[in-house]
C-alpha cells in the first residue's frame, strides 16, 4: 500500500459560515512511489527507499506525538528546522512562486489538535481530514482554545521519517502552498504509530494564525 497525503485550508468566513478549500487530496507522495524530484529547497533530499522504522511499542490509542522517531528528542526540532528553512528560502509550489516569508512558531494548542487527530486515525485505522465522529479541522482546533483567522492542515500516512513526510508535502503543490503561506504564524505537528493499522504511522500538521 502506498503512502498517503492530503491537505486542507480554512479561512475565517463571513456570518454565513466558513469558506473551505481542499487541495492535493489523494494518494502518493511517499519516498518510493515515483513522485517527481523536489523543486523546492529543503535541508536534504529523500532517500531512495524508506528507512527502517525504529522498534517501538505503541498500543492503539497511545499519544506519543513523535512515532518513536528521533529518540527522546522527538520530531519537533527537525520539523521546525525543515519548515522554516523552506519558508525563509522561498519556494515554487507547482506553478506558484512563493517569496521568502516569516518563520513559524511551535504552538501547543495546534499540537494538541494534531496529536488528537493522528491518534484517532491510528487507533481507528482511517485516513481523512474529518474525524470518524464528524468533527472537522476547525472544530478540533477550536476545542483547544485556539481562535484562528487562518487555518490549514496537512495529513499523511505511511512515511517513516520527518524527511520523507516533508518531501511528500513539498512535492505536492497544495501541501507546499500550506507550508509556504504567509498567512500562517503557528505550527503543531504530531505523528502517532499503531502497527495494527494499515499505514502504521499517521501524521498531522496544523498551521494557523490568531486574530
Amino acid at each position: 500500500m502506498t503512502d498517503q497525503i492530503s491537505s486542507r485550508l480554512l479561512r475565517a468566513g463571513s456570518a454565513i459560515g466558513l469558506l473551505a478549500f481542499i487541495a492535493g487530496c489523494g494518494g502518493g507522495g511517499g519516498p518510493t512511489d515515483g513522485t517527481a524530484p523536489m523543486t523546492t529547497p529543503v535541508a536534504t533530499t529523500a532517500p531512495a527507499t524508506s528507512p527502517a522504522v525504529p522498534a517501538v511499542t505503541t498500543a492503539p490509542g497511545a499519544t506519543d506525538a513523535s512515532c518513536g522517531l528521533n529518540g527522546a528528542a522527538g520530531i519537533q526540532a527537525e520539523i521546525l528546522q525543515r519548515v522554516n528553512t523552506l519558508r525563509l528560502a522561498g519556494a515554487v509550489c507547482g506553478s506558484t512562486n512563493f517569496a521568502a516569508t516569516t518563520a513559524l512558531t511551535w504552538n501547543t494548542q495546534l499540537l494538541q489538535a494534531a496529536r488528537g487527530h493522528s491518534t484517532d486515525m491510528a487507533q481507528n485505522n482511517y485516513f481523512s481530514h474529518t474525524s470518524l465522529d464528524g468533527r472537522t479541522l476547525a472544530q478540533r482546533v477550536l476545542a483547544t482554545g485556539y481562535s484562528y483567522m487562518a487555518l490549514g492542515e496537512n495529513i499523511a500516512a505511511g512515511q517513516t521519517s520527518v524527511e520523507s513526510v516533508m518531501t511528500a508535502w513539498v512535492n505536492s503543490p497544495g501541501h507546499c502552498q500550506n507550508l509556504m503561506s504567509p498567512a500562517f504564524r503557528d505550527i503543531g505537528v504530531a505523528c502517532v504509530r499503531n502497527d495494527a493499522a494499515a499505514y502504521r504511522l499517521y501524521w498531522t500538521m496544523n498551521l494557523g494564525r490568531t486574530p
